[in-house]
């Protein structure tokens, strides 16, 4: 694996607009077999046929394929990589997005960050910081090639992160995750030592902050777990949009409006920037409703896609899920399965987000070509010269 991805990877969660390069993962896509071929293609056909329908089909009908281009470029990235050890990197830049939000948080209120229900960042969300905690832990947990000291810095910084970015979804991906690898996993160490390790790290970093004598926010906000803090109502409306836009949804970036409880007529940046002082610049407010989600995966679909775009992502989703089974790749389907089963909160698996939404897909493409649904690049006859090679010194 030459040096220079080995650098790039580390450096994507700290500057996002690095994955913009996941475009170039479409030219990846030569070796599906018939069934990837027509699952993912099925899907954008879909989306863009649904977008179509909307109440603005041109810029509905761009916007769905710019979008649906990016997923396929991703999932083409992952093929590329093929093995999930190459997203080793990825732990280091996730490290350094964690204790950048600990050194945002400290400035911002000093030590009452022992006490607050959400550590802040410049740019990524509460949740956001959560759930890049949830994938250090599972890097550091079931990634190969890692040394012990790595993993220990991993799995500290993901824990302080899980517990003090105030995301239940995200508590609830790091279950499901941990769980779907034990039991997905080709080895069967996995299933008895995963659950243990992670249990016990779990409970040592409680137990130590309990000893400090600080009162754990993480530990409030898991005993209001079945606490929707206004989800039913962005379902509710997430709804109200399907039914008058039944079968293209309200389109791409769309449905933020039609969601009352956000649909306020000023536009917000992360509330990190927000907090030391920074405001939305004017030439961002037409579009302020463009990252406002319903918290829910399908319930997003159907508002914002209709019943033919939720058609094509199921598509999607399915052929992904049979992947991620056959593929058998710990770190695989623990990302996978605990993505989706955030998605019942959220919207984790949504493009473009801070780069974890962009992971997910990248890790459904490794699925495809571990499961053997596709042909490495280069593995492939196809003449390519100028094809980057993984194995490159």
């Amino acid at each position: 694996m030459p040096r220079w991805l080995k650098v790039y990877l580390a450096l994507v969660p700290v500057f996002p607009p690095l994955y913009l390069a996941g475009f170039y993962g479409l030219k990846f896509l030569k070796g599906l077999s018939p069934i990837a071929r027509y699952a993912l293609f099925g899907f954008l056909a879909l989306e863009l046929l649904a977008a179509l329908l909307s109440p603005r089909p041109g810029i509905s009908f761009v916007l769905a394929l710019l979008r649906g281009l990016f997923i396929l470029g991703l999932i083409g990235v992952g093929i590329w990589l093929r093995d999930s050890q190459r997203l080793n990197y990825l732990l280091f830049g996730y490290v350094v997005v964690i204790l950048t939000a600990i050194f945002t948080t400290y400035l911002a209120i000093g030590e009452k960050i022992f006490t607050v229900a959400r550590v802040s960042h410049p740019y990524y969300s509460g949740t956001s910081i959560g759930l890049a905690g949830v994938v250090g832990i599972f890097l550091a947990l079931l990634a190969r090639g890692l040394s012990f000291p790595i993993r220990v810095v991993g799995i500290s910084a993901g824990i302080f992160a899980l517990m003090f970015s105030g995301s239940r979804g995200a508590l609830l991906a790091l279950g499901i995750g941990l769980i779907s690898a034990s039991f997905i996993s080709r080895q069967n160490f996995w299933r008895n030592r995963v659950l243990v390790r992670s249990l016990l790290l779990s409970m040592v970093g409680i137990a130590f902050f309990q000893l400090l004598g600080k009162p754990l926010p993480f530990l409030r906000r898991v005993s209001e777990f079945t606490s929707l803090n206004g989800r039913d109502r962005l379902w509710h409306d997430a709804l109200v949009a399907f039914k008058a836009h039944l079968w293209g949804g309200t389109g791409p970036y769309q449905l933020g409006p039609y969601l009352a409880p956000f649909a306020v007529e000023r536009c917000r940046l992360w509330s990190g920037l927000e907090r030391i002082g920074y405001r939305c610049p004017a030439w961002l407010e037409p579009f302020y409703g463009a990252w406002l989600i319903a918290h829910n995966t399908w319930l997003h679909a159907l508002g914002e896609t209709g019943i033919i775009g939720t058609l094509g992502w199921a598509l999607l989703y399915v052929f992904a899920t049979y992947a991620v089974i056959k593929a058998r790749d710990a770190l695989v389907a623990a990302i996978f399965f605990g993505f989706m089963a955030m998605g019942l909160v959220d919207n984790p698996t949504l493009v473009p987000s801070l780069s974890l939404a962009e992971l997910f897909w990248v890790a459904v493409g490794i699925a495809i070509v571990r499961s053997g649904l596709a042909v490495p690049p280069d593995q492939l006859a196809s003449g390519d010269k100028g094809e980057p090679r993984l194995d490159a010194a």
